[in-house]
């Protein structure tokens, strides 16, 4: 019996390390997802290692499931390359994922509301 196993997001082979913390649903993380595969290109695999972390972050109300969707998704027998399609699914449809007034009773400049704000200026 094979033991379970989530395949690290790991693209790249070197010892010079990018870590990026991702949220997959923030716009800012998303944005950030798309040039990825541009770094990768223009650096070389064999020149840099990218090393993607999934960060839940809780003003975001569905990316607590996303992040271990994308997990899940890693233990697949496509691993980090079937995790990396999730990501790309999430990032084409991200406004999907979130709601337009999930905190209705904070101040105006509380974190939610002003990454809403931001989302939409994108």
């Amino acid at each position: 019996m094979n033991a379970w196993r989530a395949d690290p997001l790991v693209w790249g082979h070197r010892p010079r390390v990018f870590e990026v913390f991702l949220e997959p649903t923030c716009p800012f993380s998303v944005k950030a997802f798309g040039k990825l595969d541009d770094l990768l290109d223009q650096a070389g695999e064999d020149r840099i290692t990218v090393n993607v972390r999934l960060q839940s972050q809780p003003w975001h109300m569905y990316s607590a499931v996303i992040v271990r969707c994308i997990l899940a998704a890693s233990t697949l027998e496509g691993g980090r390359t079937a995790a990396k399609s999730v990501m790309a699914a999430v990032a084409a449809h991200r406004e999907e994922f979130e709601f337009d007034r999930h905190c209705p009773r904070a101040e105006p400049r509380c974190h939610a509301q002003r990454h809403h704000q931001a989302d939409r200026a994108l």
